[in-house]
C-alpha cells in the first residue's frame, strides 16, 4: 500500500523507486496485490504472482485532493480476509489522513480481529509543510489546514506503532527515503521466515471479548515478534417482531 497524496508528490520519484526494490526483493511464489491511496483508493494490480507483476507496469493515476489513509486500511483488511494463506499488509505513509470515513480508533479495532500481519513504514513529509501551506492565499483557512494537519501528525506514529504491534508486525521510520530500501530489505527476510502457530483456548470466548496471548521459547538469545492479543468480532443477534 503506497500513500502517494499531495504531501508526498515532491518525493513520488523516491517512493516509486523504494517500491519497485520492495517488488524485485520477494520470491518468485509470492503473490500481491499492490494498492495506491490519496483522495481515493486504487487498486493497481489484483493479487498476482510476483512475476506477472514484475512484467507489467504499474500505473499510478493522477492525483485527487486528501489523505484517506484509514478507507484505505480498512479496504485493504476487508479484502485480506478473503484471500486464504498468510498474508501481511505493508503500508508505506507518512500517517497522515485527512477525510476518510473509517477513524483511527475502527481501523484497530477491526485489524485486531484478523489473521494479517502489517508492517508500517513511516516517511516525514513534515518539512514540506510549510511549502504547501504557502500555496493557501487565505489566511484564516491556512492556519484551520494548519491546525489540522499538525493534529495529523501527532497520531501519525502512534497510529502505525499501534498497526504494526497489535498484528506482531514491525514499525520502520524512514525519515529520508534513502532509509526505506533497508526497511523493505528486512520486510522481505522477515516474512521468509515466519511460523504460523494456533491453538485452542479454555473456556468460550464471547463474541466482541479480546484475549491475552503470551509467545515464549526454550532456546536462548532468541527475539520472539507476536501479536500480545486478539479479540473476536461480536456476535449480532436479529429479533424479528411479530404481528
Amino acid at each position: 500500500m503506497l500513500d502517494v497524496s499531495g504531501s508526498t508528490q515532491s518525493q513520488l520519484s523516491q517512493i516509486r523507486e523504494a517500491a519497485n526494490t520492495f517488488v524485485g526483493r520477494l520470491r518468485s511464489n509470492d503473490r500481491m496485490m499492490a494498492i495506491t491511496f490519496d483522495g481515493q483508493i486504487h487498486v493497481l494490480t489484483e493479487p498476482a504472482d510476483i512475476g506477472t507483476i514484475r512484467r507489467s507496469k504499474l500505473l499510478i493515476p493522477a492525483v485527487t485532493d486528501g489523505t484517506v489513509l484509514y478507507d484505505a486500511v480498512d479496504f485493504a483488511v476487508k479484502r485480506m480476509a478473503q484471500i486464504p494463506g498468510r498474508k501481511a499488509i505493508v503500508l508505506m505513509t507518512d500517517g497522515v489522513d485527512q477525510n476518510s470515513h473509517a477513524s483511527l480508533k475502527s481501523t484497530l479495532s477491526d485489524i485486531a480481529e484478523e489473521d494479517v500481519l502489517v508492517y508500517t513504514v513511516q516517511y516525514n513529509t513534515l518539512p514540506q509543510l510549510p511549502q504547501r501551506l504557502s500555496q493557501i492565499k487565505n489566511e484564516k483557512a491556512r492556519r484551520k489546514i494548519q491546525d489540522r494537519l499538525m493534529k495529523g501528525y501527532a497520531l501519525s506514529e502512534p497510529y502505525l506503532r499501534a498497526l504494526a504491534e497489535k498484528t506482531g508486525g514491525r514499525f520502520y521510520k524512514a525519515d529520508d527515503l534513502r532509509d526505506v530500501g533497508p526497511a523493505f530489505e528486512a520486510i522481505t527476510a522477515e516474512l521468509g521466515v515466519q511460523y504460523s502457530l494456533g491453538y485452542y483456548p479454555k473456556g468460550s470466548l464471547g463474541g466482541g471479548a479480546q484475549r491475552a496471548l503470551k509467545v515464549r521459547v526454550r532456546y536462548p538469545n532468541l527475539v520472539v515478534r507476536a501479536r500480545d492479543s486478539y479479540s473476536t468480532a461480536p456476535i449480532l443477534a436479529r429479533q424479528n417482531s411479530g404481528n
